[in-house]
């Protein structure tokens, strides 16, 4: 039977995701066809050398080294894969998108990776060799049945096991634009502390830091930016919505370089991490 943590967890993920879904049919599903028409994006953003900078990938090479085996739940377009595989003896790197993963594969294949695997397929229904260190990057928010994926990332790990989260939602960031369009707040989803609370209930010992982190999102072009955040506030493209969305982010958006970002050049983080069972963990 599920604990309260794990009730609470799986009630804001359904609210969610059933909201996205009655403003866009089928977005509440995020399935992989959801993540191959967005695969592109997310490569231009989440780069290489985004990686090497952020204190998760600081926190992961101090866990790991030459003869370290690691898996990376939901790698997208390998940001955190292709960064650690030079220091580690191999990475496993698992996503439900193929177009992800080709993107993953060729990035490797320019490096010179050939420690690099990639494997297709939902986390809870693929089996992977165990490894030493099991992680998964702003994936578990997603997840409805918490409990299932964190007692398979735990009896995946031997050493070590993470969890990297929002620890300042972008909600807060994109509510005056969303109660703009939509008339209401977004339905709230779980936090950091809602997944400590999930690890505590299946007798776990999470260890929390919370970290600052750079935003990433950049744009060469108000249009460019307004096709994004139209993906994010879930509006129809339609041209009156692309008009007024770019209207309003003339006045949102700032100067970063050559190109235009959100207001805020940094927000907080949260690595959340804890030593695995192992095995006895699927209980």
């Amino acid at each position: 039977m599920k604990g309260p943590a794990a009730t609470r967890w799986r009630k804001l993920v359904q609210a969610r995701l059933a909201e996205m879904e009655r403003l866009q049919a089928g977005r509440g599903t995020l399935g992989a066809a959801f993540w191959d028409t967005r695969a592109k994006r997310f490569a231009a953003r989440m780069s290489l050398a985004t990686a090497t900078g952020d204190p998760f990938y600081r926190r992961l090479r101090r866990s790991t080294g030459r003869r370290s085996t690691v898996v990376d739940v939901g790698c997208g377009p390998g940001r955190f894969t292709l960064a650690l595989a030079p220091h580690v003896a191999a990475v496993t790197a698992l996503d439900p998108s193929g177009r992800m993963l080709d993107i993953c594969r060729k990035q490797a294949r320019a490096l010179g990776l050939a420690n690099v695997t990639c494997v297709q397929g939902r986390w809870e229904e693929t089996e992977v060799p165990r490894v030493d260190v099991a992680f998964s990057s702003y994936v578990l928010t997603l997840v409805p049945d918490a409990p299932r994926f964190l007692t398979k990332l735990d009896a995946s790990a031997t050493e070590r096991a993470f969890l990297y989260l929002g620890a300042y939602t972008a909600d807060a960031i994109m509510d005056p634009l969303w109660r703009h369009f939509h008339g209401r707040s977004r339905k709230p989803g779980p936090t950091y502390l809602d997944a400590a609370d999930v690890l505590r209930e299946l007798g776990l010992a999470p260890e929390i830091e919370v970290v600052e982190v750079a935003t990433r999102a950049r744009f060469k072009s108000v249009a460019d930016a307004a096709k994004d955040y139209r993906d994010q506030l879930c509006l129809p493209d339609t041209a009156e919505v692309r008009k007024e969305l770019r209207e309003l982010l003339e006045n949102w958006l700032v100067p970063r370089g050559d190109e235009l970002g959100a207001p805020l050049k940094t927000v907080p983080a949260a690595i959340v991490s804890w030593r695995p069972r192992g095995p006895r963990g699927l209980g």
